[in-house]
């Protein structure tokens, strides 16, 4: 088929008081969150939002975000959740590369002055009506997600809402989510692991947690920087699930998890590919599982990572409107991840091709970091190599070389009007430091 039903109208209809979101003050049954989006799609559409109108977004992890993106699938609009980490000096030029004309935002949210049309939060609180079944297209365009690939500069990946469906039909396959769950909402909303958990909760007629407060959460996803943080305290929430990923997982940190008791899966997946796309589910050996339904893996002659199926992305989004999907000949998408893969231990990743590394879940891509830095009067050089540590994986460190004498507070100050914090690296160095450490 070539549609399927909006989640919260099919169990608004089926189990109208089975609870879809949970906070530590108040819950939302099915029919609380059909009859709210059946509200704000009146609001969207008498501001002006159409089918196909990129719509940013300002997700937060409370009500009611989770509910804005379902919202703007049902007219057709396509959701554009921004990074909350990037300064808001940056915000216009974000909503310049999405075309978007419209901001949704939270009313605490101090927006600077911005040529789109402002919508807050509390104007999109407006009851409607239960309007029966919804259903959505799997051909529309739903998300545009900024994301970090091979080049300096962040790509925007877009996704069919086929493409967030099949993602969380393969992985409810393996991991099965039944009315009662509660899936804690520990990831942003503005990267692919968020999304992909709501549709994967909500799908299910499950409920999400909107802080890690809540009582009785048996499901989480986590990056290891969390799973390295959750170890080092004395007693654990009883969590019936982990799915860990979104960067280099450890061997250690995951026996030392398994040691404590928590059932953790590790997965292997990326925004172009919708999320997950390996998942390990089995005891033993450490390894990052098997391919999921709608997926398929190839490693190339040299090593490389290929994947393709209905989970792969539209493509990033071009000046004009349109979409760029870079298949190699063989109709794969190369990942630049290198790894090895057996039908029977499961798939590993060795590296990449390369220089982009991930530091607490975030993707880095040093010549990002290394432009800004040539930029600035004086600095004649700059190299930018991740430093290992053990509760991000990686941070980031400046060697430079420059004609005049500068301030570290000045090169922080300069980077941080431009990058999110993860980015800003934690030390500057000499270059010519390292370059005779590395002669000696």
């Amino acid at each position: 088929m070539k549609v399927f039903e909006c989640p919260f109208s099919l169990h608004a209809r089926k189990s109208p008081k089975e609870w879809a979101l949970v906070s530590r003050e108040k819950k939302w049954n099915y029919l609380d969150c059909e009859i709210f989006i059946e509200g704000c799609v009146s609001v969207l559409k008498k501001e002006g939002v159409k089918p196909g109108d990129p719509v940013a977004l300002i997700p937060t992890k409370a009500f009611p975000t989770p509910l804005l993106f379902f919202a703007l699938f049902r007219i057709g609009a396509i959701a554009c959740p921004i990074n909350t980490y990037y300064p808001l000096e940056t915000l216009s030029e974000q909503l310049d590369e999405l075309r978007a004309p419209f901001i949704l935002y939270p009313d605490e949210e101090e927006l600077p002055k911005l040529k789109q049309i402002k919508i807050s939060f509390s104007k999109l609180s407006v009851k409607g009506k239960k309007g029966g079944q919804s259903f959505l297209s799997k051909a529309a365009r739903s998300t545009y997600l900024f994301t970090s690939g091979t080049t300096s500069k962040p790509k925007i990946a877009c996704h069919t809402l086929g493409n967030h469906y099949y993602s969380a039909l393969g992985s409810n396959a393996y991991l099965p989510i039944e009315k009662g769950d509660l899936y804690q909402l520990s990831l942003p909303l503005y990267h692919i692991s968020g999304v992909a958990l709501l549709f994967r909760t909500f799908m299910a007629g499950g409920s999400v947690a909107l802080s890690e407060e809540v009582e009785g959460i048996t499901h989480t996803s986590m990056v290891p920087t969390q799973l390295c943080r959750l170890l080092k305290e004395e007693s654990l929430p009883k969590y019936r699930h982990i799915l860990l990923g979104g960067a280099s997982i450890s061997p250690s940190l995951y026996y030392k998890a398994v040691a404590r008791g928590l059932t953790v899966h590790p997965t292997y997946g990326m925004t172009e590919m919708s999320s997950q796309i390996a998942t390990h589910f089995g005891d033993g050996s450490f390894s990052l599982g098997h391919p999921l339904p709608y997926r398929e893996i190839r490693i190339s002659s040299l090593g490389e990572i290929w994947v393709k199926g209905k989970t792969l992305f539209q493509g990033y989004l071009q000046g004009d409107g349109s979409l760029f999907l870079p298949l190699n000949e063989e109709g794969y998408f190369a990942t630049s991840d290198l790894g090895i893969y057996s039908p029977t231990s499961g798939l590993q990743v060795t590296g990449r091709k390369d220089r982009l590394f991930i530091s607490g879940g975030e993707n880095i891509q040093p010549e990002e970091i290394e432009k800004l830095l040539k930029s600035i009067d004086g600095i004649t050089h700059a190299q930018v190599v991740p430093i290992p540590d053990e509760e991000f994986g990686f941070r980031p460190t400046a060697y430079i070389e420059s004609e005049r004498s500068i301030k570290e507070e000045e090169l922080i100050s300069y980077l941080s009007s431009l990058l999110p914090k993860f980015k800003i690296p934690i030390s500057f160095l000499d270059a010519s430091d390292r370059n005779r450490t590395h002669k000696q």
